[in-house]
């Protein structure tokens, strides 16, 4: 765990993601983007055959426009709707956030993009590398122009100090059906929560209504009129925090039960 101080002197605290995972997430981004590759110009040289044009007169076109597209259009779409997780980051558990702990943006994700292709592709990754293993961070070239890191998500989140729930939830959030929130969503909630009172109102207010954007698909029904995004994201992880103490409270009574009945057990009487 490191700590990343943003432009507004806000410290977070981040796990910035390992040399080895980030450098193992390229590698199946690279696959899984070279059997599209691969994939759409079988498809083209089908589609050009039954057309009977001839393949050698559109060859170069066709190589180049298939190269923009699978490595910085579909790359760049990929981060920029998943909030900056491609398949490698799935399956690792990382993500690509901005310097002050937010989802990427468009612009983000379109300069890792264009410098992915002249890190990891013309050079073979000796870039990407070389650099990542001089950054503390492990940031690549991309990530140094973008203003963006790689994090962590299974990384265990900061503990807020206090969650205050607004008196008009009280009768709202033991209704409320909340599904499992992703650890990485709840990961930066609770970030922002711990760090909210460092922001500047503007970011404050920002980033409360992004993460309460995204918490929005695993919540029902809404919370009631006049609350704030911030409101609604303390009162989910208030929740959170209550249940999993009911679920510790339980599992240490079925484990005190357990060991009563062992001890009114017999003399000398073993289970097998």
């Amino acid at each position: 765990m490191s700590v990343l101080v943003t432009g507004e002197a806000v410290a977070l605290r981040v796990q910035p993601a390992h040399y080895a995972a980030r450098a193992l997430s390229a590698l199946i981004d690279y696959v899984a983007y070279l059997i599209v590759y691969v994939a759409l110009f079988v498809s083209a040289a089908w589609l050009l055959s039954a057309l009977q044009v001839r393949f050698d007169l559109l060859m170069n076109a066709a190589l180049i426009l298939l190269t923009v597209f699978t490595t910085v259009a579909i790359p760049c779409a990929v981060e920029t709707f998943s909030r900056g997780r491609s398949l490698g980051k799935l399956a690792l558990g990382l993500r690509v956030v901005r310097a002050d702990g937010g989802a990427i943006s468009f612009r983000h994700a379109l300069i890792r993009a264009l410098l992915w292709q002249f890190e990891v592709l013309a050079t073979g990754g000796g870039v990407a590398a070389l650099v990542g293993l001089l950054s503390p961070s492990s940031r690549r070239l991309g990530d140094m122009l973008a203003g963006t890191l790689a994090v962590s998500e299974r990384a265990r989140a900061p503990r807020p100090e206090q969650i205050v729930l607004s008196p008009h939830l009280y009768g709202w959030i033991p209704q409320a059906d909340v599904s499992p929130v992703p650890a990485g969503l709840h990961y930066r909630i609770v970030q922002f929560l711990t760090s909210a009172s460092q922001r500047t109102p503007e970011s404050r207010q920002e980033r409360a209504i992004e993460l309460a954007e995204e918490l929005n698909a695993f919540v029902a029904p809404p919370p009631p009129p006049g609350t704030s995004p911030e409101m609604f994201l303390s009162a989910v992880i208030a929740r959170s925090r209550w249940e999993y103490g009911q679920r510790q409270q339980r599992t240490e009574a079925a484990a005190a039960r357990f060991r009563d009945r062992m001890g009114t057990l017999p003399h000398g009487l073993h289970l097998t």
